[in-house]
C-alpha cells in the first residue's frame, strides 16, 4: 500500500498505522476509505496528481526572517491547486455523497488570496516571472541589453583573431568559468590583450576573454548579483505575506497527506477486491469468503485463484434464550500438511488486524466483523540462540503471555498447539491451555493434529472443529475449509505423492493398523457426501421457491381474470338498460308523432306494431342474458360446494372449513383457490405441503384448514392443466436462453441495467451459472458489474474465468 502513496506525509501516515479498539474509529476510517473508494470509481473532477508535502518547509518558516526556499515555491503552487481542488469538491452538495471526507474538509481554513499571490509571482516551471517586482522587470530588460552587446562585441573579436590567423577557421565562441570566450592558438595567446581562462589538454589552445568584453562581462555579473537579490525580496515579502497564516496552511497540508493516505487505502482496496463490512461493536466474526490478501496479489500475477473460505464465531448474546444452541467460539482446525492450515490463520490475523487499522477487507459485503481488544499470535518458529529459547520454550513464553491478558475481548491465534516436544506432554498442555480459555470466554482460531484436541468439541459447545479438505482421488490438498468435523493430516499419502520409499511406508501403515487410515478416509469420504447433499438440498429449495413463486403468479392472474369476468357482466347490464331506456324514448317519440300528425287509425296500428315488435327484441336479448347470468351462477355455486371458503361466506357457497390448529396429514386449501394439498411438516411459521407430487414451502397464513379427508384428484388434475401452459412458456424461454451476457463497449448505465434483466430472467429461469463479458480495460466496468453482483441476494458467489476461458476479462456468477 505504500507505493500508492505520492506524499511523504502520507507515507508516514501508511508507516505509523496502527491497530485500534476504538469502535467509533475504525468506524470512521473505513467510512472515509469507503467515500475515496466511490470517488475513484466514480467521480472525475477530483484532483489525482500534485500531493507534494510542504509541512516541514512551512514548520521551518515560523522562525523569523527565513524566507521560502525558491526550489520550494513550485512544489507549493501545484500543492495548493490540488488543495484548493479537493476543498471545492467536498462542498456542501457532497455532503450527503461523501459526509465522512466533507466533514474531514470543513475544518481545512485557506486563504484564497496565498494562491492569487503565488499565481503572480512564479509559473508551472519554478521561474519568477518578470513582472514579479518593476524593479526586476528593469534588471532583467538591462541584463537582455547587456548580453546583447556583449554577444556582438565577442562576435567581432572572433573574427578578428580568424582574419588575423590567430584562431583557427572553424573557431568558435564557448564558455569557461561561466565567461564567454574565443578559442586562440597558443603561439598567438598575446597577439590580443584580454584575460586567459583555461587551455586545451595539448596546450595548443588558449581559451582567452577579449579585454572589450571583460568590463561587459563584469556588468552582467553585476545584474545578476541584483536579480537574485530583487528576487529574494520579492520572496521575503510573500513570506511575510503568508507567514501569520502558517498554522491553518500547516493544518491543510495534514489534510492534503490525510487524502493522499485515505486515497492509498481506496486504490489498495479497489486492487485486492477489498469492502467494507459491517462492524459491530462487540467481537465477534461472521466472515464470508474471506481471502488471504497477499495471496490475491501473489496469484494473480499466476494467473491462479485464492480459495475463499468462512468463518463464524461468536459469544452467547445476552438476550439469546439460554436453551438455545451455543455459536462457537473457538475453532479447531486440522488437515493434511501443506493443505493451508497456516495459511488460513495467518489470514485470519491478517484481515482482522486490516479491519481495526481502518482498511477495508478481502471478504463478500455481507460479512460481519467485531472489534478485540487484542490480538495474540503465536505462528511458526521462534528459536533463538541469543535469549536461549528452543522451538517448544518460544512457544511457551507466547502461551504464557497470552493467559495473563486473555479476557472476553481477547482474539488467539495458535499454529501447530502442542506440537515441539513430546507429544503426550505437549497435548496435554495444550488441551489445558484451551480450556482455561474457553473458561475465560476468549475467542480463538487453533491448528492441530492431535485428535485429543479435536475431541474437545464433543465436550464443549463453543468449541468447534474444522478442516482443511483433501482430494483422496487426486492425492492433493483442496485448500477449503469445511467447519463442523475434524480433518485427517493424510500423513501416508503425502508421503507417497512425493515419492517417499515403499517399504518404509508399508511398514509404518502395519504399525497403524489399517483400521485408523479406513476410518480417516471414510471420514473425509463422508464429509465430501455431506457437502453433495447440502448442494442438492439447496437446489431443491431453489426448485421449490421458483414453483411457488409460479403458482403465486398464476394465482394472482386468475384473481385479475375473475374480477375482470364480473366487470364485463356488470358493463352488460348496463348496456341493457341503456338499451331499455332507448327503446322508451322511441315509444315516447312514437306517441308524439301521432299525437302532431293526427294520425289515422291505420298509422297508428302500424306504429303500434313496429313499437311491439322492438320490445320483443328488447326482450329476446334480455332473456338470453338472464340464461347465461343463471348458468354461471349455477356453475359457481357447484364449484363453491366443492371447496372450503377462507373467507365469509355468501349466499350461493357452503363453508367447509375446519377448526382448529394445523396438523401434520391435514388437507390444508391454499390461498382460498382451487389448490389443496397434504400438509407433510410444520417448520415455525411455515409449512412443507404435497400437491400433485410437488413439495411446497408455504406460510401458514396462506393455508386454510379443510374438513376433507382426501385431496380432491379432479381439481388437482384441472390444477395441472392450468398450469401447463405457463410451464411450456418457461420451457421455451429456457431454450433459447444464453447464459452468456456481452457487456463490453456498454456505458455503465446501460451495462447494469442489462445485467439486471439479465439476472432476473436467469433467476425466473432457474439458471445456477452465467457468464458475463467485460472485458479488462481500466477494470471499471468490470468493477461496477461485481458490485452490482455483490448487493444482489439472488447471487452466491462470483469470481474471474479461468485464464483459457478470459481470466479477468470474464466474470462467472453463481446463482
Amino acid at each position: 500500500m505504500d507505493a500508492e502513496t505520492t506524499n511523504a506525509l502520507a507515507h508516514r501516515m501508511v508507516e505509523e498505522m496502527t491497530f485500534s479498539t476504538n469502535y467509533d474509529r475504525v468506524v470512521r476510517e473505513l467510512q472515509q476509505t469507503d467515500e475515496m473508494r466511490q470517488i475513484l470509481l466514480m467521480e472525475n473532477s477530483f484532483p489525482s496528481q500534485d500531493f507534494f508535502d510542504l509541512s516541514e518547509e512551512l514548520t521551518r518558516l515560523k522562525v523569523g526572517n527565513t524566507v521560502i526556499d525558491p526550489e520550494a515555491l513550485v512544489d507549493f503552487k501545484a500543492s495548493l491547486h490540488t488543495l484548493t481542488l479537493c476543498l471545492r469538491f467536498f462542498n456542501a452538495e457532497a455532503a450527503e455523497k461523501y459526509p465522512e471526507l466533507t466533514a474531514l474538509a470543513s475544518r481545512i481554513d485557506l486563504d484564497p488570496n496565498i494562491l492569487k499571490r503565488i499565481d503572480k509571482i512564479v509559473d508551472d516551471k519554478g521561474e519568477i516571472f518578470d513582472n514579479a517586482s518593476p524593479q526586476l522587470l528593469e534588471i532583467r530588460r538591462s541584463m537582455l541589453r547587456k548580453r546583447s552587446e556583449v554577444d556582438a562585441q565577442i562576435g567581432r573579436s572572433l573574427s578578428r583573431a580568424k582574419r588575423e590567423g590567430w584562431a583557427p577557421e572553424n573557431a568558435e565562441v564557448t564558455i569557461r568559468n561561466g565567461r564567454l570566450v574565443i578559442p586562440m592558438l597558443d603561439t598567438h595567446r598575446r597577439k590580443m590583450k584580454g584575460l586567459i581562462h583555461d587551455e586545451s589538454a595539448t596546450r595548443q589552445t588558449a581559451f582567452l576573454e577579449p579585454a572589450e568584453v571583460v568590463e561587459l562581462n563584469n556588468d552582467l555579473r553585476e545584474l545578476e548579483f541584483a536579480e537574485r537579490h530583487e528576487i529574494q525580496k520579492i520572496l521575503a515579502a510573500f513570506t511575510d505575506f503568508f507567514r501569520p497564516q502558517l498554522t491553518q496552511l500547516i493544518n491543510a497540508y495534514w489534510f492534503l497527506g490525510r487524502i493522499d493516505f485515505i486515497r492509498a487505502k481506496a486504490r489498495f482496496a479497489l486492487n485486492v477486491g477489498c469492502i467494507v463490512p459491517k462492524v459491530h461493536n462487540r467481537p465477534m466474526m461472521g466472515w464470508i469468503e474471506a481471502r488471504h490478501p497477499l495471496l490475491v496479489l501473489s496469484h494473480r500475477e499466476q494467473g491462479k485463484e485464492v480459495v475463499p473460505f468462512d468463518l463464524a464465531l461468536d459469544s452467547q448474546a445476552p438476550d439469546a434464550p439460554h436453551d438455545g444452541p451455543v455459536p462457537p467460539r473457538i475453532l479447531i482446525i486440522s488437515g493434511p500438511n501443506a493443505g493451508g492450515k497456516s495459511v488460513c490463520l495467518k489470514a485470519v490475523g491478517l484481515i482482522q488486524y486490516m479491519l481495526q487499522c481502518g482498511l477495508p477487507v478481502p471478504c463478500r459485503e455481507t460479512s460481519e466483523f467485531g472489534i478485540f481488544d487484542r490480538v495474540s499470535i503465536d505462528i511458526g518458529d521462534q528459536q533463538s540462540l541469543e535469549n536461549d529459547l528452543s522451538t517448544y520454550s518460544s512457544h511457551l513464553q507466547n502461551m504464557k503471555a497470552l493467559l495473563a491478558v486473555a479476557d472476553r475481548r481477547t482474539l488467539f491465534l495458535l499454529d501447530e498447539l502442542g506440537g515441539g516436544t513430546e507429544p503426550r506432554s505437549g497435548c496435554a498442555i495444550a488441551e489445558a491451555l484451551l480450556e482455561e480459555l474457553y473458561r475465560r470466554g476468549s475467542f480463538g482460531v487453533v491448528t492441530t493434529h492431535f485428535a485429543d484436541l479435536k475431541l474437545l468439541a464433543d465436550r464443549y459447545e463453543a468449541i468447534q472443529n474444522g478442516a482443511m479438505l483433501f482430494d483422496t482421488e487426486r492425492m492433493m490438498p483442496l485448500y477449503r475449509l469445511s467447519v463442523g468435523h475434524p480433518g485427517s493430516s493424510f500423513a501416508f499419502e503425502i508421503a507417497t505423492k512425493i515419492g517417499f520409499p515403499l517399504d518404509i511406508l508399508e511398514a509404518a501403515e502395519s504399525k497403524v493398523g489399517s483400521e485408523m487410515l479406513n476410518f480417516e478416509h471414510q471420514l473425509q469420504q463422508i464429509e465430501l457426501d455431506k457437502q453433495e447433499i447440502a448442494r442438492q438440498r439447496t437446489e431443491l429449495q431453489v426448485s421449490d421457491s421458483f414453483l411457488n413463486e409460479v403458482i403465486t403468479k398464476y394465482q394472482q392472474l386468475n384473481e385479475k381474470l375473475e374480477s375482470r369476468r364480473y366487470d364485463i357482466i356488470s358493463e352488460a347490464r348496463q348496456q341493457a338498460r341503456q338499451i331499455i331506456a332507448d327503446a322508451n324514448r322511441t315509444v315516447e317519440r312514437t306517441i308524439a308523432d301521432i299525437k302532431e300528425a293526427n294520425a289515422e287509425r291505420e298509422r297508428t296500428q302500424k306504429a303500434r306494431e313496429e313499437m311491439r315488435r322492438d320490445l320483443e327484441k328488447i326482450e329476446k336479448q334480455q332473456a338470453e342474458y338472464d340464461r347465461k347470468r343463471d348458468e354461471e351462477r349455477r356453475r359457481n355455486k357447484a364449484a363453491a360446494q366443492e371447496k372450503p371458503v377462507a373467507a365469509q361466506p355468501d349466499e350461493d357457497t357452503e363453508e367447509e372449513v375446519a377448526s382448529g390448529p394445523l396438523q401434520v396429514g391435514d388437507i390444508v386449501r391454499i390461498d382460498g383457490g382451487d389448490t389443496f394439498g397434504q400438509l407433510m411438516e410444520l417448520k415455525g411459521k411455515k409449512a412443507v405441503v404435497e400437491s400433485n407430487s410437488l413439495r411446497m414451502t408455504i406460510p401458514l397464513d396462506r393455508l386454510a384448514k379443510t374438513a376433507k379427508k382426501r385431496i380432491p384428484s379432479d381439481k388437482s388434475q384441472h390444477r395441472t392443466g392450468r398450469f401447463q401452459s405457463i410451464y411450456d412458456e418457461i420451457n421455451e424461454k429456457r431454450s433459447h436462453f444464453n447464459p452468456t451476457l456481452d457487456l463490453r463497449g456498454h456505458r455503465a448505465e446501460e451495462a447494469l441495467a442489462e445485467l439486471q434483466h439479465f439476472l432476473d430472467e436467469a433467476q425466473l429461469l432457474g439458471e445456477r451459472e452465467l457468464r458475463i463479458l467485460h472485458g479488462k480495460g481500466y477494470g471499471i466496468l468490470k468493477t461496477l458489474i461485481r458490485q452490482q453482483l455483490q448487493s444482489n441476494h439472488d447471487v452466491v458467489s462470483f469470481h474471474s474465468a479461468s485464464l483459457e476461458t478470459g481470466g479477468e476479462g470474464v466474470t462467472v456468477v453463481h446463482l
